[in-house]
C-alpha cells in the first residue's frame, strides 16, 4: 500500500486551482451581465410608466390648462403691412351687370347679380354665366354648391359651377334659407295653419324634413353631417322679444332640444367646433352649451352692423365702440370664458367682415385689416379706393366695388 501511494505522482496543488479561479470568474461576468441586462429593462419599465402617469396627467388636465394657451400659437409675431400692388390683365373685372356680391365658390370666383350668377377663374377669366330667373335674387354659398331663392316668392334653385342642380317650388312664401356643407339646403316658409315652416332638402333636391313652428322662424342651420340642424325662433313676452334655439335629429320626430330664452331677436346661430351654438342677434352674441343652456354673451356698445358665423369663430361688427370708432367682436370656439369674446376698435368707416383661413378679414373705406382669432392686428393694406365686399382665396384678396373687381396679393 506505501508503495502505491510512493509511486503514484504528485498533484500540483497550484494547477488544480487553476481552473476552479477561471470558473468563479466566469461565472462572476455572467452574474454582471444579467445584473446590467435587469436594470437596462427597469430603466425603460420607468421610463414608460412615467410617460404613461405624465400622459395620463395631461388627458385628465388639459381643460384647465389648454384655455390658457388660446391665441398663443395664431398670435402674429408682427403686423404684416401689405403693398396692395393691384393685378393687371383681366382685373379690374367687368360684370356684365354692377354688382358688389361676390363669392368664392371652390377654387374660382362667382358674381350674384339679380338676373344671373357668373363664374370666372382665379386669373379673372370669364368662365360661365347660369341665369336664376328671380325676381328678388338670395344667394347663399357653402363649400361648392350655391342656393338661390326668391324672396318673398316661391321658387328656389341649387346650382355648382356646372349649372344648375335642381329646381323648386314651395306652397308658401320664402322668408329665408342656408345651405350646408353637405348640400341640404333649408328653406324658412310662411305658413296658413303654423306660425312658420322649415322644408329640408338634400343634395338631390328630395324633402327628407319639416318642422313647423308656432313661433316665428329667424333662420334655420344645417349641421355639418347634415344629420340635423338648429331653428331659431322668437316670440315677445310682456313686450320683451326672447329668442330660443331648437335642436332638430332628421331622423326623429319632434324637438331633440330647446335652448333658454335669450332676450335678444336670434338672427342666425351656428354650432361650432367645440359643440357650443353661437347666436348673433339684433342686440348681442351669444353662446349656449350642447345642453341648452345659455353660457356666456355680448352685449353690443350701439348698433349692429354686420355679422359672419364659421365653426371656427365667429365676427360681429358694430357701432358704439370709442368716440370716432365702430367695434369688432371675435368669438372663437373654444376660448376660455373669460375670453369668449375679444373686442377691438375699428375706424367707423368699416363696412364688412369675412372670416377666412384663420382670420378675420375687416374692410374700411380705404384700408383691409386683418385680425387672428385673438384679436391680435395681423396685416393690413392700404387699398386706397372704396370697396363695398372682399373675398380671399390663396394668399389674394379680391375686392368689389362701383368700378369693378380688383385684386391685390395680401399676405396675412
Amino acid at each position: 500500500m506505501s508503495d502505491k501511494r510512493d509511486n503514484e505522482p504528485e498533484v500540483n496543488k497550484e494547477e488544480e486551482a487553476v481552473p476552479e479561479e477561471r470558473r468563479a470568474v466566469h461565472t462572476d461576468i455572467n452574474s454582471v451581465r444579467k445584473n446590467e441586462r435587469s436594470i437596462r429593462r427597469m430603466k425603460r419599465l420607468i421610463a414608460l410608466l412615467v410617460v404613461v402617469l405624465v400622459g395620463i396627467a395631461v388627458y385628465l388636465t388639459y381643460p384647465y390648462w389648454l384655455p390658457k394657451l388660446e391665441g398663443i400659437f395664431d398670435k402674429p409675431a408682427s403686423t404684416i403691412h401689405n403693398t396692395a400692388d393691384f393685378e393687371k390683365g383681366n382685373f379690374p373685372i367687368q360684370p356684365t351687370e354692377k354688382t358688389s356680391n361676390i363669392f368664392i365658390v371652390g377654387n374660382e370666383l362667382m358674381t350674384a347679380d339679380t338676373h344671373s350668377l357668373t363664374f370666372y377663374d382665379m386669373n379673372g377669366k370669364r368662365l360661365a354665366p347660369y341665369a336664376h330667373g328671380f325676381s328678388n335674387p338670395m344667394t347663399r354659398v357653402c363649400g361648392k354648391r350655391i342656393l338661390v331663392f326668391d324672396s318673398g316668392r316661391y321658387g328656389f334653385k341649387m346650382f355648382n359651377k356646372k349649372g344648375e342642380i335642381y329646381s323648386k317650388t314651395t306652397d308658401d312664401t320664402i322668408l329665408t334659407g342656408s345651405l350646408s356643407e353637405n348640400g341640404t339646403a333649408a328653406i324658412v316658409t310662411d305658413s296658413e295653419k303654423y306660425a312658420s315652416t322649415v322644408l329640408f332638402y338634400n343634395k338631390e333636391g328630395k324633402l327628407i324634413y319639416r318642422y313647423n313652428s308656432t313661433a316665428r322662424v329667424t333662420s334655420a342651420t344645417v349641421n355639418e353631417d347634415g344629420k340635423g340642424a338648429y331653428v331659431c325662433t322668437f316670440s315677445s313676452v310682456d313686450g320683451v322679444i326672447y329668442s330660443q334655439v331648437h335642436q332638430l335629429d332628421f331622423s326623429k320626430d319632434g324637438e331633440q332640444l330647446v335652448s333658454d330664452n335669450i332676450q335678444t331677436l336670434a338672427i342666425d346661430c351656428i354650432a361650432n367646433e367645440a359643440g357650443d351654438i353661437v347666436i348673433a342677434g339684433d342686440s348681442g352674441i351669444y353662446t349656449v352649451s350642447p345642453e341648452g343652456k345659455l353660457v356666456s354673451g355680448c352685449e353690443y356698445d350701439g348698433d349692429l352692423v354686420t355679422f359672419m358665423l364659421s365653426r371656427k369663430c365667429s365676427a360681429v361688427l358694430t357701432t358704439g365702440g370709442s368716440k370716432d370708432m365702430s367695434k369688432l367682436i371675435i368669438a372663437q370656439s373654444g376660448a376660455d370664458d373669460t375670453e369668449a369674446y375679444r373686442t377691438s376698435d375699428c375706424p367707423t368707416s368699416s363696412k364688412c367682415v369675412k372670416v377666412s383661413d384663420d382670420r378675420v378679414l375687416l374692410l374700411t373705406t380705404g384700408e383691409v385689416y386683418s385680425y387672428a382669432f385673438s384679436g391680435s392686428l395681423a396685416a393690413t393694406a392700404d387699398i386706397g379706393r372704396e370697396y363695398i365686399n372682399i373675398g380671399y382665396y390663396d394668399g389674394a384678396l379680391f375686392l368689389a366695388g362701383k368700378h369693378g373687381i380688383d385684386k391685390i396679393k395680401f399676405e396675412m
